[in-house]
């Protein structure tokens, strides 16, 4: 594999998204995480510099694509649902790939700058129009993350303790195991492999489980026993129970 080719990959999986159509994957997903996208990040980073010592760099282009040409493109891609990817708008623009729509190949911008710009040049030029006009750089539009206040919650990082006898946490995996699993067709390849470790892995929370966490942590605040009980990753228990304590502060009252 190509380091251009390798990086778009990880830029795609660092931006949320599916390297090969662009989709958002789930929030829950550990690409998600933040350690994960630093360390998505660094590769990347990393991968750019190695192709940069290696290839003998141009002189700087500038580059006089309008923007009405770049907004006429993406609208063009859109109307065929295909999302206006830097590398997509670079294909475009410089005629490297035929698409499957002929109304992409037939479009008399295709092609334009063909002989003008390097690949390398158009990259970089619609990665910066992307993030600069509110797009991912896998051509989705920028969705402003909701505010999380109940991340703020510093239970589980308190000093741990746990109340629970060996009785209790026997009863409390029982009734996990009464709940079941619902999603278990077309897992994708990640969920699979999380579901190895904890089979309930990104399965949804229910009620009933929910209202078990809320009543175990009552007794403990041990994220690794109740992963253990629950058969979920630490950072969804962190996650789903800081959440119900947040719903559950009592709201002071303005006098």
């Amino acid at each position: 594999m190509k380091i251009d080719r390798a990086i778009e990959i990880l830029e795609a999986l660092a931006s949320g998204c599916s390297p090969q159509t662009g989709e958002l994957i789930e929030n829950d997903s550990v690409l998600n995480e933040r350690d994960v996208i630093r360390a998505l990040e660094k590769a990347i980073s990393e991968l750019e510099r190695i192709n940069r010592s290696t290839e003998n760099q141009p002189q700087k282009t500038e580059l006089n694509i309008t923007k009405e040409e770049i907004d006429k493109t993406i609208k063009l891609f859109q109307s065929v649902e295909y999302n206006p990817t830097y590398s997509r708008l670079t294909h475009f623009f410089l005629k490297s790939k035929e698409f499957e729509f002929p109304i992409l190949n037939s479009n008399e911008l295709y092609g334009k700058y063909f002989g003008y710009y390097t690949k390398q040049d158009l990259h970089k030029f619609f990665k910066h129009y992307l993030i600069e006009n509110g797009y991912s750089l896998h051509g989705k539009v920028k969705k402003e993350r909701k505010p999380q206040p109940w991340k703020d919650i510093d239970f589980f990082q308190k000093d741990k303790f746990n109340n629970l006898t060996e009785k209790a946490i026997e009863q409390l995996k029982n009734k996990i195991n009464e709940i079941g699993i619902l999603k278990t067709e077309d897992l994708s390849e990640y969920i699979v492999n999380a579901r190895v470790r904890h089979f309930r892995a990104y399965e949804s929370w229910t009620d009933k489980e929910k209202e078990l966490l809320e009543k175990a942590m009552e007794y403990t605040n041990d994220l690794e026993l109740l992963s253990e009980c629950f058969q979920r990753g630490i950072g969804s228990i962190e996650s789903c129970g800081k959440r119900l304590i947040y719903e559950k502060k009592p709201v002071a009252n303005n006098v």
